[in-house]
């Protein structure tokens, strides 16, 4: 009986100082083990691509579209009515006519006969009015006649008059020179009238000349615009009228665009304008370099610029300036409609660099990589460039300048170009 107490009591004891030996263990092994050093997470470079300053005299180029415009568009369209009688040999879409080419002739018939007819009531009108000059010198040269009878008439007058106070001549005489006299200033008077009638005819007779004139050249130019001819060089597009078709006056027959004067229309913002507008070379005069891209071929063209548009574009802010081309620049035709890449030289930037755009921090900063971190550079935007940006302020010749854009960027970051 006495042993089982005892195992009993060994039963607890045993799991009790196996756990107070494990306890001691592990206090022990705290105690005893190594300190490590606490250190703060390692420094990281920033992999950034650079490009190295160059100071110089800075002259972009300003890259544009434009489209080939002819500078004299014109829509041919029929003076006169009738039908065509006759079309010229190049009378076709695409076709390339000179200056005095015939394009059409509408039937003249009925012109040349307005044109006889004209000249008839013309010449008939002329000889009417000779006819009336002749009448007229008749007249005035009895109207001397006349004159010098009344003359004769009052000397006989003053004569009886005289020998009828002497008592020599009887009343009857004087009364006989008095009717005498009479009649020639009834003569006269009626020869002066028929003068004033002529002369009023001759004035109206001019007139009728004058439209019988009128006439003759309005059926001549009539006649004349039965054939419709090219007024210059040029292409033919839009063609509406045929052989036997019948035109209407101001029908549309053709539109012809000069193939020597072809010109570049462009778009430019109102800060390209401003630039050059407000540079020394100023706008006119400034050449352009064109090219013509058709299919997997480039063909290049020179052009200067003439002029801009007096206004504004509404719609877009901008301003439309016209290039003219040189034609020996190039001997493929180019044709109006076609579209064209265009560069500008802008204006020259003295003492400035160009980087690329991702090098400007906040629109004012640039950042040098010395020994592996960044300093800041504040800097002047001149222009902007397509992808690039021209600067100048507080960058030195051949620093280099990071061109790589990150959310931590800023001084003392430390960075590594590649």
């Amino acid at each position: 009986m006495a042993k089982r107490p005892r195992f009993r009591t060994l039963k607890i004891a045993l799991p009790l100082l196996t756990l107070a030996c494990a306890v001691l263990a592990v206090g022990y092994l705290q105690a005893t083990r190594p300190e490590i050093e606490r250190t703060g997470p390692a420094e990281r470079a920033r992999p950034i691509a650079a490009a190295t300053v160059r100071i110089a005299d800075v002259q972009p180029s300003i890259g544009a579209y434009g489209e080939v415009v002819a500078q004299r568009d014109v829509e041919l369209r029929a003076l006169v009515a009738g039908p065509v009688v006759a079309v010229g040999e190049n009378f076709v879409n695409g076709g390339t006519v000179r200056a005095g080419d015939l394009l059409v002739e509408i039937d003249p018939f009925e012109y040349r006969a307005a044109v006889t007819e004209a000249e008839a009531a013309l010449a008939e009108a002329r000889a009417q009015l000779a006819e009336t000059k002749a009448e007229l010198g008749a007249e005035e040269a009895g109207l001397m006649a006349d004159r010098t009878q009344l003359a004769l008439a009052e000397r006989e007058l003053e004569r009886r008059e005289a020998l009828l106070a002497k008592g020599t001549a009887a009343q009857k005489t004087v009364d006989d020179a008095l009717v005498r006299r009479s009649e020639r200033v009834r003569a006269l008077a009626a020869t002066e009238r028929r003068i004033a009638g002529l002369r009023a005819r001759i004035a109206r007779q001019e007139a009728v000349i004058a439209r019988a004139t009128v006439a003759l050249e309005r059926a001549e130019r009539d006649l004349a615009s039965t054939r419709l001819v090219a007024p210059f060089d040029g292409y033919l597009t839009g063609i509406s009228a045929a052989l036997g078709k019948r035109l209407g006056v101001n029908d549309r027959v053709v539109r012809l665009l000069d193939q020597a004067r072809l010109d570049i229309r462009i778009h430019l913002s109102d800060a390209d304008y401003g630039r050059l507008v407000s540079s020394a070379a100023g706008l006119r005069g400034r050449p352009v370099e064109v090219t013509w891209r058709a299919g997997s071929r480039s063909f290049p063209f020179r052009a200067v610029i003439q002029r801009a548009d007096g206004e504004v574009d509404a719609a877009s802010g901008g301003v439309r300036v016209y290039a003219r081309i040189e034609r020996e620049a190039s001997r493929v035709p180019l044709r109006p409609g076609a579209f064209v890449e265009v560069r500008i030289p802008d204006r020259v930037y003295q003492a400035a660099a160009r980087l690329p755009e991702t090098a400007l921090v906040g629109g004012d900063t640039v950042y040098a990589v010395v020994d592996g971190r960044l300093e800041p550079r504040p800097v002047a935007l001149l222009a902007r460039v397509g992808n690039d940006v021209v600067v100048s302020g507080g960058i030195t010749e051949g620093e280099s300048i990071a061109t790589t854009r990150f959310p931590e960027i800023g001084p003392g970051v430390k960075v590594q170009v590649r």
